[in-house]
């Protein structure tokens, strides 16, 4: 079964050196996962802590979580692509350096792997195309000779590897293992002669995401607004009112004011007239117009 997995392993990796920068969002989830997921588990393996359950579970969760980061930040992705160049080249000078001295203190490595990373992630970020190709196709092509050598060697030569970073003493490697390594270059030199004349040719991410931005803006300008919503009285009131003036049924202030005068005492008790100063209209649907059929006879 474990093979299996890393045989699948092996098509996204495939994937990763050869178009590595036409999927520029999946590149940068897959860098901050694999980057934050190794970490965290060799960190984890070293402590001797937990369980390897556990420890498999911790190191899937922060891998998802640098994953969602590099992602959605574009610059954290690109950040975090460099420094896997960088420590990808750093992992190669530190295994020339033990063919010809060996490094005994552990500061020493962990100074080279991070001063060289740092410089290749600034790099990237100020020449983003470059760096994201170059990147893509050197990780992608140290992931791809780990997994040769999971099916060969059972990690021997990871396990140099990662050695070298502790600066721990270990056996010579065979000449198997050495053809395995030059799988390493090989790949980064067909993956970034691939990108740069097929896959990559005639696509920028830049141009990609600021599409994206333009169609948003464009859906949001072009959404029809959505109109006020009317009081139900005021609607009731304007149709009444409406129907009135149709029907001839409608009567100014002044008229039913002289009308009001006109009557004697008693009956004008009976007609209430608007006390509201004309001109101003009344929160009452019944009060701003008068009709005919409210007067009484006199």
């Amino acid at each position: 079964m474990p093979k299996v997995k890393v045989a699948d392993y092996i098509f996204i990796y495939i994937l990763l050196i050869f178009s590595g920068y036409r999927f520029f969002k999946a590149v940068m989830f897959l860098t901050g996962f694999l980057f934050g997921s190794v970490l965290v588990y060799m960190i984890c393996l070293e402590e001797k802590t937990f369980t390897p359950l556990i420890n498999a579970g911790i190191s899937l969760g922060a891998g998802i979580l640098c994953g969602l980061l590099t992602m959605f930040v574009q610059y954290i992705g690109l950040f975090m692509t460099g420094f896997n160049f960088g420590i990808s080249i750093a992992t190669g000078i530190l295994i020339v350096i033990e063919q010809i001295y060996h490094l005994e203190i552990i500061w020493i490595p962990i100074g080279i792997l991070v001063a060289i990373g740092v410089i290749f992630a600034l790099l990237t970020l100020k020449f983003q195309k470059s760096g994201t190709i170059l990147g893509t196709s050197l990780f992608g092509g140290l992931l791809m000779i780990s997994c040769i050598d999971y099916f060969i060697e059972q990690f021997l030569l990871m396990m140099y590897m990662w050695e070298r970073i502790k600066a721990d003493d270990s056996p010579s490697l065979c000449w198997f293992s050495w053809i395995i390594l030059g799988c390493w270059p090989f790949c980064f030199l067909v993956g970034s002669v691939t990108q740069w004349k097929i896959t990559g040719q005639g696509f920028s991410h830049k141009q990609v995401l600021q599409n994206r931005r333009t169609e948003t803006v464009t859906i949001k300008r072009t959404r029809p607004k959505e109109k006020p919503k009317e009081n139900p009285h005021q609607s009731r009131y304007r149709h009444l009112y409406q129907v009135r003036r149709v029907n001839g049924d409608v009567i100014s202030q002044n008229y039913i004011q002289t009308l009001q005068n006109k009557l004697s005492p008693s009956l004008r008790n009976l007609t209430p007239v608007p006390t509201e100063p004309q001109g101003e209209p009344s929160n009452e649907p019944e009060s701003t117009n008068t009709t005919l059929t409210q007067i009484p006879e006199v």
